[in-house]
């Protein structure tokens, strides 16, 4: 099931995050934490209701933090899934029990990072949050390749061109 407590439609928030959990506690202090910012959060409670979301929403949702582990799956399967389905949303993962190893194991499969949390330090979570979006952001620009000069000539004003 996918909550937004802010609208009534998911896609119209340009800054959407995704709080993946089967506990409301935990979307409360996510909710808490971005009252009041640029960031929108919608609610899932499962891996495959994210998914449903971030499909339906023609992927507008740039961050998802989930939980380590999810009634349907954990972290690493919802990983496998948005690659799978071609969902580029940074995975910020959480866990009150991280250590070395899952971090290194949550930046080495892709995800974007690990929050310890909850409950969670407000300041970490608004910082890694926006890390997340701009790896997202400079992700889904375009590339400019070897022959993107021809491409762009096309575009510079003649004068300009021919150095008049």
């Amino acid at each position: 099931m996918l909550s937004n407590n802010s609208t009534g439609s998911i896609a119209t928030s340009r800054k959407a995050i995704l709080s993946i959990s089967a506990h409301s506690v935990y979307h409360d202090s996510l909710q808490s934490i971005f009252r009041g910012s640029r960031w929108r959060l919608h609610r899932a409670r499962t891996a495959s209701d994210g998914l449903k979301a971030i499909r339906r929403t023609h992927r507008e949702i740039s961050v998802v933090i989930c939980e380590h582990s999810l009634p349907d799956g954990d972290w690493r399967l919802l990983l496998a899934e948005m690659g799978t389905a071609g969902i580029r949303s940074s995975l910020i993962v959480s866990s009150r029990l991280a250590d070395e190893r899952l971090w290194a194991e949550v930046l080495n499969l892709g995800a974007f990072d690990l929050l310890l949390g909850a409950p969670f330090e407000p300041e970490e979570v608004l910082r890694v949050t926006e890390g997340a979006w701009s790896a997202w952001h400079r992700a889904a620009l375009p590339r400019i390749g070897p022959g993107s000069a021809r491409r762009l000539a096309g575009c510079v004003p003649t004068a300009l061109a021919v150095g008049a």
